[in-house]
């Protein structure tokens, strides 16, 4: 165990002090730390003796899916999504359900013998993109504002609205009701309950952290803790009332960024730090625990399905999203690359795991692969493909719609993208 803790915080040192001279090399976070899991792990070296299964990796994962989804929404002004970010409107309203139901037809020509709920919710796992996979696609300045900005706002969105499909695919294969009304009351109740409590705990729990704020009772590290253990009461409340706790997260998230915007820089401050930690944690234990072993178990549909998952949904529901926008073919093919699969598929995936469905493991596997085969694809090609891109879009006119400015949105922001947006402002 000794030697387990040594490796991990070698790791997150060695990442650390090299964090800056990696920027805009196809070396990134999770490349890093979910190689270092594979490699150290049982299937390859064997040097790491960690004793964990599946259900350390769901917690872990769910705690950083729960941070990252309640820091991301409260740093979203929705006004200025609607008004300002359109085009990312576009890919969360359209793409994502054409993800979804594209990726469905993918999964049932490919395994047909699962049931059609299991490979639906295959679709779903895969559909929510990870900015955190990609980050030279947004941290080169080549490419334009507007761009980089709608791949913001999408990976902060996506991962929640994915959630409701999750959820009620989840139930139906469960069969815990008796039918399709029944079904309907279940989703409903998962996702009022999740919005209710969400928007209790963020929009009254930020009005008592601001109160005593103002009145001195608290300090600059609590206010940073009081804010984040609202994500957690949201989370917790909701499932203890058999709502959804990551609607509830996100919607606590929002609730905060509404009623109490003086409090987003202590989101920020935890999302660049402590957040990325568990991000770190996360992929690692992936490259462990999961990773490893499920390489050595695949078939041939299994590595199809990962490749159209990357190479053909994504780029072909975008592209029907983005009909009608006025963008050039290479913008929109550049946004159907840049979707990395992450964090919230290894969550639902792990999720459908233990849910036992027929179908699960095979889900499971599916997603992994395509989870391991983006980190390895969209690593590598991030940073060449954000240059060619950029150099592009300089020939267009100036009244492009890729190259129109728009009000700084944020919505997640690792140490080396706030660095980089520090500079674009400066520059713009």
């Amino acid at each position: 165990m000794n030697l387990d803790i040594f490796l991990v915080a070698l790791a997150v040192l060695v990442f650390g002090v090299l964090a800056g001279r990696l920027e805009g090399t196809p070396v990134t976070l999770p490349m890093l730390f979910a190689g270092t899991g594979i490699l150290l792990g049982p299937s390859v070296l064997a040097v790491f003796e960690l004793d964990v299964g599946f259900e350390v990796v769901r917690v872990l994962a769910e705690a950083t899916l729960v941070v990252v989804l309640f820091t991301d929404a409260s740093r979203i002004d929705l006004g200025r999504v609607r008004d300002e970010h359109g085009i990312a409107v576009r890919l969360l309203v359209l793409g994502l359900p054409l993800a979804a139901v594209i990726g469905t037809g993918a999964a049932w020509l490919l395994f047909p013998g699962l049931p059609l709920v299991a490979v639906a919710l295959l679709a779903v796992t895969l559909a929510p993109t990870d900015a955190a996979l990609g980050q030279s696609f947004v941290d080169n300045e080549s490419v334009p504002q507007r761009i980089r900005q709608t791949l913001n706002v999408e990976s902060g969105l996506n991962d929640g609205l994915a959630l409701p499909f999750l959820v009620l695919l989840l139930d139906v294969a469960r069969s815990r009701a008796d039918g399709a009304g029944d079904f309907v009351v279940v989703l409903l109740q998962a996702i009022a309950v999740g919005v209710l409590v969400g928007l209790a705990a963020g929009g009254l729990g930020s009005r008592l952290i601001t109160t005593c704020a103002r009145r001195g009772w608290t300090t600059p590290s609590t206010l940073r803790l009081t804010t984040i253990a609202l994500a957690a009461i949201a989370y917790a409340g909701a499932e203890s009332l058999g709502g959804n706790g990551f609607v509830a997260a996100f919607m606590a998230g929002i609730a905060v960024g509404t009623v109490a915007r003086s409090l987003l820089e202590n989101t920020t401050d935890f999302a660049q730090a402590d957040g990325q930690l568990l991000t770190l944690l996360t992929f690692l234990l992936f490259g462990v625990v999961v990773a490893g072993p499920v390489l050595a178990d695949t078939s041939w549909q299994v590595v199809a399905y990962a490749a159209a998952s990357l190479l053909v949904v994504r780029p072909l529901a975008t592209g029907v999203a983005l009909l009608g926008s006025g963008l050039r073919p290479t913008t929109v093919a550049f946004f159907g690359w840049a979707g990395p699969r992450g964090l919230a598929s290894i969550v639902y995936g792990v999720l459908v795991l233990e849910s036992g469905v027929d179908g699960a493991e095979t889900v499971f596997t599916v997603a992994a692969w395509t989870i391991v085969l983006s980190i390895a694809l969209h690593g590598l090609s991030s940073a060449p493909l954000s240059r060619r891109y950029g150099a592009h879009v300089e020939r267009f006119p100036e009244d492009a719609p890729e190259r129109q400015e728009v009000t700084d949105l944020p919505v997640r922001l690792p140490p080396s993208w706030a660095h980089h947006h520090e500079q674009t402002d400066r520059t713009t």
